[in-house]
């Protein structure tokens, strides 16, 4: 079998990943503290659910998280009447524009941190045009963090350009593109914060309908206030995962883990709720390197990783541990 298809090493990025390059960089729970009071008022449909949705159940404020919430929206398909429908259908779109603004606010780095991901990012480098592909990063991130490092080291984006494992387009499809000799491939399964539906194009996310937008771009002013393709955290992804786009990444995420020699989790924390995402990732335990979590001592997840992972566990901060 010709492995030239194959890469040695998988890296597989969870949003403890990105948070430890980058402390501002929101999480699940820092998206939680900003409901319903720190909803923007841009977002009135869903500040106005959140706060109905809070005096429903009493002001407990533990039933209203964004997974929760998103999970409600999102899989709500039966309406009484057209405007139930619209009203809806607002709802969603402003659910995914808020959760959208907040991580794709501009965050940056620290130098320290800086250097520290582009030393990762250069060990992870590959060089398709000498037929060689030796590491993976499958990110369930849709943040821009690495694309980010990249576009702003003077001599990294004229020599650096980042693989998809899908072919996307920019939106400005009359730009120049150079060649670069070197890629760092990144399959993002949950989708990205810099890739829209093309202007006209159906529901369903074909790859052919879908484009790379960055705010430098021409393209940009037109797309900015449309809605980026991701998958939102919640457990209502079917109607994402219609279409090309996503079945092709996640095929190709399965085929890469399958014939890869090691794998390496950097920051995700297997949570128990996501029970899809479980079967997909341990089937291929007996390759599995390292966990890197960052966890306090006595956290219940720490010990819930230590029963599943035993010695293939560290307990670190994922930019201390590729520091190292």
């Amino acid at each position: 079998m010709d492995t030239s298809n194959f890469y040695d090493r998988v890296f597989v990025l969870g949003s403890g990943f990105s948070r430890s390059f980058c402390k501002a960089l929101p999480t699940l729970k820092d998206i939680n503290t900003l409901i319903p009071e720190g909803i923007p008022d841009e977002f009135p449909h869903f500040k106005e659910y959140c706060i109905r949705f809070l005096g429903l159940c009493n002001g407990q404020k533990e039933y209203l998280n964004i997974e929760s919430l998103a999970t409600s929206i999102l899989s709500a398909r039966i309406f009484p009447g057209e405007r139930e429908r619209l009203y809806h259908a607002s709802l969603r779109f402003e659910l995914l524009r808020f959760i959208a603004s907040v991580i794709g606010r501009n965050h940056p780095m620290e130098q320290s941190s800086s250097v520290v991901l582009k030393r990762f990012l250069q060990s992870c480098t590959n060089c398709p045009k000498d037929g060689e592909r030796h590491t993976l990063i499958l990110s369930f991130n849709y943040d821009t963090l690495i694309e980010e490092l990249i576009d702003n080291d003077s001599e990294l984006k004229n020599l650096w350009t980042v693989d998809y494992g899908v072919r996307i387009e920019p939106a400005d499809r009359s730009s120049f593109r150079e060649v670069r000799n070197h890629t760092v491939d990144l399959i993002k399964l949950h989708g990205s914060l810099n890739w829209y539906p093309i202007k006209g194009c159906d529901h369903e996310l074909d790859i052919k309908n879908v484009c790379l937008v960055e705010p430098r771009d021409r393209s940009f002013p037109i797309y900015r206030e449309d809605t980026p393709i991701y998958i939102p955290m919640a457990h209502a992804k079917e109607s994402f995962l219609k279409g090309s786009l996503f079945n092709l990444l996640w095929s190709k995420a399965e085929f890469y883990l399958k014939n890869a020699k090691e794998i390496t989790f950097l920051g995700y924390g297997f949570p128990s709720s996501d029970v899809n995402n479980l079967e997909f990732l341990l089937r291929h335990g007996d390759r599995i390197k390292n966990v890197v979590v960052f966890e306090n001592e006595g956290n219940p997840n720490l010990e819930r990783l230590s029963r599943l992972f035993g010695e293939k566990l560290v307990s670190m901060d994922a930019c201390v541990y590729l520091s190292k």
